[in-house]
C-alpha cells in the first residue's frame, strides 16, 4: 500500500467503524452495528466485505491493537446501558463529543425517540459523515444535531452555545476515544467545564489509558505497541493515569464516581452475559462513569 494511499484511507475513526464492522461477523456480538460497514470508506467496506482479503491489512494494523478492538466495543455496549439507566432517570439529552463515524442515532431508533442527540466533532470528520449519510440516503433523525467544533480550541459547552441544548437541565455526555489525546491539564479543564456549567445529574462517560504502573507486566509491551502505533499515525497519546488518579482528578473537577473500571473487569461481565467473546482483552484501558456533584 502507497504512503499516499494510507494517508487517505487509514484514520482512528475509520479503524473503529471498521472494528465495529468487522465485529459484526462474530458469533458472540458486544454491540449490535448493522451501519457500521456502511459508514466505512470504500477501502474498509473492501476488506470487510472480503474477509479473505484481510489478512495483510490486518497485520498491519489491526493486530497492533487488538486488545483496543474489545475496548471499542466494550465502550460503545457500556454507554448504551448507562445511558438507557439516565433515560430512566429523566434524562433526555444526549451528548456525544468526538462522535467521529459514530451511528447510535440510526442503531438505536427507539431511543431516539426520547432523547436530543447532540454530535460534536471537528468540521472535516463532520462534512465527511454527512457526504456519506447523503451518499446511503439515511434520513437525518429530527432530535439528531450535528454541531461543528475543535475541542481542543474551545470548551463542550461554548460548541453547544447557539444550538437547541438547554444547560439547565442534566444531560448525558459520552467522551469515547477522546481522553488519549489530551494532556491532564486539557483533560481537566474540559471536564470543569462541563461540570461548572451543567446541573447536578449529569453524567459523563469516557475511556482512558492506564498507566504503566497500572498495567500488569504482560501487557506493558503491548500498551507501549498502542501509544507507537497512533503516534506514527499522527495522533500521539498524551494522557495516562491509575483508576485512584483519574478518581482524585474528577474529584477536583465537581464530579462522583459512579463507577471506574478497567475493561479486563468489565469484559467478565460481558462475558457472564454474553458468552466467551471472540477478542482477548489486556489491562491497558479502563472507562469511568461520573455524575456531576450536588456539592459545587
Amino acid at each position: 500500500m502507497s504512503s499516499n494511499l494510507k494517508k487517505q484511507t487509514v484514520t482512528t475513526a475509520q479503524l473503529v467503524a471498521a472494528i465495529r464492522a468487522r465485529h459484526q461477523g462474530d458469533s458472540v456480538r458486544v454491540i449490535d452495528d448493522p451501519y457500521a460497514l456502511q459508514f466505512c470508506n470504500w477501502f474498509f467496506r473492501f476488506l470487510v466485505r472480503f474477509r479473505v482479503l484481510q489478512l495483510p491489512i490486518i497485520k498491519q494494523y489491526l493486530d497492533r491493537i487488538e486488545p483496543v478492538s474489545l475496548c471499542i466495543l466494550m465502550r460503545a455496549r457500556y454507554a448504551d446501558q448507562a445511558l438507557e439507566q439516565a433515560i430512566k432517570d429523566g434524562i433526555s439529552q444526549y451528548i456525544i463529543l468526538g462522535a467521529g463515524l459514530d451511528t447510535f442515532a440510526f442503531r438505536r431508533s427507539t431511543l431516539m425517540e426520547q432523547i436530543d442527540v447532540y454530535e460534536v466533532d471537528q468540521p472535516v470528520t463532520q462534512q465527511d459523515k454527512l457526504a456519506s449519510i447523503r451518499r446511503l440516503g439515511l434520513q437525518v433523525p429530527s432530535r439528531l444535531h450535528f454541531l461543528e467544533a475543535d475541542l481542543n480550541r474551545i470548551s463542550p459547552i461554548e460548541a453547544l452555545a447557539g444550538s437547541s441544548f438547554d444547560p439547565t437541565r442534566p444531560a448525558f455526555i459520552s467522551l469515547l476515544g477522546v481522553t488519549y489525546y489530551l494532556t491532564a491539564d486539557a483533560l481537566a479543564a474540559t471536564v470543569k467545564s462541563i461540570s461548572e456549567a451543567m446541573p447536578a445529574g449529569t453524567c459523563l462517560i469516557f475511556d482512558y489509558l492506564l498507566d504503566r504502573e497500572s498495567v500488569d507486566n504482560e501487557h506493558l509491551e503491548c500498551h507501549q505497541r498502542l501509544k507507537d502505533f497512533v503516534r506514527k499515525m499522527g495522533e500521539p497519546m498524551l494522557g495516562e493515569y491509575s483508576i485512584s488518579g483519574m478518581n482524585d482528578l474528577m474529584a477536583k473537577q465537581g464530579f462522583i464516581s459512579n463507577e471506574n473500571i478497567s475493561l479486563i473487569e468489565l469484559e467478565k461481565r460481558y462475558t457472564e452475559e454474553l458468552g466467551e467473546l471472540s477478542i482477548k482483552n489486556l489491562k491497558i484501558i479502563a472507562i469511568g462513569n461520573f455524575r456531576v456533584s450536588t456539592e459545587q
